[in-house]
């Protein structure tokens, strides 16, 4: 458009920063700026408009509007002021804000507002229980995921343990069919508890959205299963498009704060040792809450396979400007899923050095002799969260559907690929003293 510099999305913040540093005297300590859902950007500034050089901010607003081109508002609505705002006085306190720069005693914000991927840059919740929670989480699917969940989970019950398994894979629920043929289904799910939960009225599904699997039915512990649809799966897709709202009424909350409140009254329910939390792939706000928010465990499953790794930079590059990055990055683990039958030891040694690249890069601190304590790891560390469990790939777990009959899993064929797996699972959720 002739008269309008034109600025693409990801040169229109850097854009804007450089304008507030270079009319930093104008502005008292914070400068928040927000970026809306298409992307324009505009300023917020503490107080009020009288409480600023008129001159200087119209200055400044002009030079804004140019330097962001398209994504600018008019100089007229460019700047706005917190005590001239409704609730204006919370943004600057807002768990979605994150610092993108600091000059001296000058700081300046960023309010993001995203349809989607908010939960990706907001703080762990607190938690009323102490179960162990674990994620199941891949970036991409078809990895393994769902198999080796199954298969541990079979594997705990056989020993005593009390799982918990809550499907929140809820476009692809392949969990929920998998552990619990039709006739085993409770009557509702989990879109059912979100649906009634938007009227304040989940109490009536709660006690009917959990079921026993066949597959533990002769073994010592047990599997229960949350799964994402019930017994009469009416009306699926307009139940799950009500999934995603955060709640005003009356039990109010964003979705991640009503999934915590959800899986808090199953596990009082149920009791169990540990929880699997399903995962959906991708970069999706239910991954965001279960790998990042739930104080679980997270299982990072991938393939040695350039579009993995691409896939999962970008997300740990979000993860390195992440506010509160120490709260759940010990809490991480690679998972290498279906490691090939020839050429074991090369494949899992790639992996491992392309995992490494990814930590070190992102997520580990630089050690250093005045930082002894930094969270770092070497290449080889087997302690560390970069290093991968491996899940080998085995032809019989190809087809693996142990709801096609009580008898379980079949011992030699889940061993076979999952046992190095298990043996470090289980080390890492459970304390020594309760280990199976």
């Amino acid at each position: 458009m002739e008269g309008i510099k034109q600025v693409t999305f990801e040169l229109a913040l850097k854009a804007a920063t450089d304008r507030v540093v270079a009319h930093s005297d104008a502005f008292r300590e914070e400068v928040l700026l927000v970026r809306d859902l298409i992307g324009r950007i505009r300023v917020v500034l503490p107080g009020k408009k009288f409480d600023y050089d008129g001159a200087r901010l119209d200055k400044f607003s002009s030079e804004l509007n140019q330097a962001l081109g398209a994504y600018s508002y008019a100089p007229s609505t460019s700047i706005l002021f917190s005590a001239e705002l409704f609730e204006g006085e919370h943004l600057f306190g807002s768990e979605d804000r994150r610092l993108i720069m600091r000059e001296g005693d000058k700081r300046v914000w960023l309010l993001d507002r995203q349809i989607i991927g908010m939960d990706w840059g907001r703080a762990p919740m607190e938690r009323k229980t102490n179960n162990s929670r674990v994620t199941f989480y891949g970036i991409k699917g078809g990895v393994g995921r769902s198999t080796a969940l199954v298969v541990w989970a079979w594997w705990l019950a056989k020993h005593g343990k009390h799982v918990l398994i809550i499907d929140l894979d809820l476009e692809s629920p392949g969990v929920s069919s998998t552990l619990l043929p039709p006739e085993y289904l409770p009557d509702y799910g989990i879109v059912d508890w979100f649906v009634e939960d938007g009227i304040g009225q989940s109490e009536i599904v709660e006690r009917s959205m959990v079921a026993a699997s066949p597959v533990a039915a002769n073994l010592p512990g047990a599997i229960r299963v949350a799964p994402a649809f019930g017994r009469d799966p009416v009306d699926y897709l307009p139940k799950l498009a009500r999934c995603y709202m955060d709640q005003p009424g009356k039990n109010p909350g964003s979705w991640g704060e009503r999934l915590q409140r959800m899986v808090e009254h199953l596990e009082l329910l149920e009791q169990p040792d540990v929880v699997f939390l399903d995962s959906r792939a991708g970069l999706h706000d239910i991954a965001a809450v279960l790998v990042t928010r739930m104080g679980a465990d997270a299982f990072l499953f991938a393939v040695d396979s350039a579009q993995t790794w691409t896939a999962y930079s970008f997300l740990f590059r979000s993860w390195k400007q992440h506010p509160r990055l120490t709260d759940f990055r010990e809490r991480l683990q690679m998972v290498a899923g279906m490691v090939p039958e020839t050429g074991r030891e090369e494949y899992l040694a790639r992996f491992r050095e392309r995992s490494w690249d990814l930590f070190r890069e992102h997520i580990y601190d630089e050690a250093t002799v005045e930082n002894p304590d930094a969270f770092s790891f070497d290449l080889g560390s087997e302690e560390a969260p970069h290093y991968p469990l491996p899940i080998l790939w085995n032809r019989a777990l190809q087809e693996f559907d142990p709801s096609l009959g009580v008898t379980g899993v079949d011992e030699r064929s889940a061993l076979a690929a999952l046992d190095g797996f298990i043996i470090e699972a289980n080390k890492m959720v459970f304390p020594p003293e309760e280990s199976a």
